[in-house]
């Protein structure tokens, strides 16, 4: 009888690594599984600015490892949940957090036992598996994005345009999200191309996604901006966590 007690013991501890694994991923998560992109384009386009995109060049090869990454934008009432200050202009349960710093950003992915994404993971996330100005495509299609002309003066719920390929809602509109790494100009130029971090310590962090403010002419999955996030400034910054297997 002990010797059986034993044999069962012994087989729930080889086992439950694998029981593990099966439960890691949150079902308000979607895996990423492990390959390589072209990151970044080779095609002109203009800020809000007039500043060209070269930020956003060369086009180059990156890849990465597996991780997770949020189906949804975080929204106010999971912020609410585990943050004490919430400084969004409209105040709506499952409306995107806004107006939040880079900082807050991590300190709610950590809270959670998240991170937040790397550029290069946020793009390898947003594209699912296309190389055009669009997941879905090189149009604009309202089907899929809140933006200027579509959205109503404020953000909306999460999950109320289409997926990606990947099953990611809002990649593109919505708000701004914020990454891990640190904006560099010309960062591009010199990526590693296993699973690259970002440069060195520079003045921002960087936002990826455009927000229901942009205009069409300046949307895409590629575009990049310093992060700068306050009540008084137009980039409506949120956030989105990942995690690592």
């Amino acid at each position: 009888m002990k010797i059986k007690k034993l044999i069962i013991l012994l087989l729930i501890l080889i086992l439950s690594p694998c029981i593990i694994l099966a439960a890691e991923l949150p079902s308000d998560m979607v895996r990423i599984q492990s390959g390589c992109f072209i990151m970044g384009t080779n095609n002109n386009y203009l800020y809000e600015d007039d500043d060209d995109n070269a930020r956003e060049k060369p086009a180059h090869k990156v890849c990465l490892d597996e991780f997770y990454i949020d189906r949804f934008e975080v929204t106010q009432r999971k912020w609410d949940a585990v943050m004490q200050i919430n400084r969004s202009v409209f105040h709506e349960p499952e409306q995107p957090i806004t107006h939040i710093d880079w900082h807050e950003a991590r300190k709610y992915c950590k809270t959670v036992g998240r991170r937040l994404p790397t550029e290069a993971e946020w793009e390898y996330s947003a594209r699912a598996g296309s190389q055009t100005r669009f997941p879905w495509g090189d149009e604009v299609n309202d089907d899929y994005l809140w933006y200027a002309s579509n959205s109503s003066r404020e953000p909306s719920n999460v999950g109320k345009k289409k997926p990606n390929k990947w099953g990611l809602y809002d990649m593109i509109g919505g708000v701004w999200e914020w990454v891990e790494d640190w904006f560099s100009l010309n960062y591009y130029e010199k990526s590693p191309t296993k699973n690259p971090k970002g440069p060195t310590q520079q003045s921002f962090r960087v936002i990826r996604g455009n927000s229901w403010m942009s205009e069409e002419q300046h949307l895409r999955v590629t575009s990049r901006h310093r992060g700068m996030s306050d009540p008084t400034d137009t980039y409506w910054v949120g956030v989105r966590c990942a995690m690592s297997p």
